[in-house]
């Protein structure tokens, strides 16, 4: 079976139900010139509200992955927003 297309395939680079963070994210990945698509869905379980928590992400192509997460990472440490594990880069 042929390896899929890196420009075709959709990854996720980020998520978090943190609206800061995820803003900052989608600032830095803007800033930066970089192509993505969001989002938003609400985890199943006790204690989420679809409108309150809901789970955003940020979708992208494969091929430009390593870029976005090393910006998004400087952006991790240059910021405090990031402290809870749910709010890191996807990898």
């Amino acid at each position: 079976m042929a390896k899929p297309d890196p420009k075709l395939e959709i990854i996720t680079v980020f998520q978090s139900d943190n609206l800061i963070a995820f803003e900052l994210a989608k600032a830095v990945l803007d800033e930066a010139g970089i192509e993505y698509r969001t989002l938003e869905d609400a985890p199943a379980g006790y204690g989420f509200s679809p409108i309150l928590n809901p789970m955003r992400r940020i979708l992208m192509p494969a091929y430009r992955k390593d870029e976005a997460l090393e910006l998004i990472a400087d952006a991790q440490q240059e910021t405090e927003l990031f402290e809870d594990e749910s709010d890191m880069p996807a990898e």
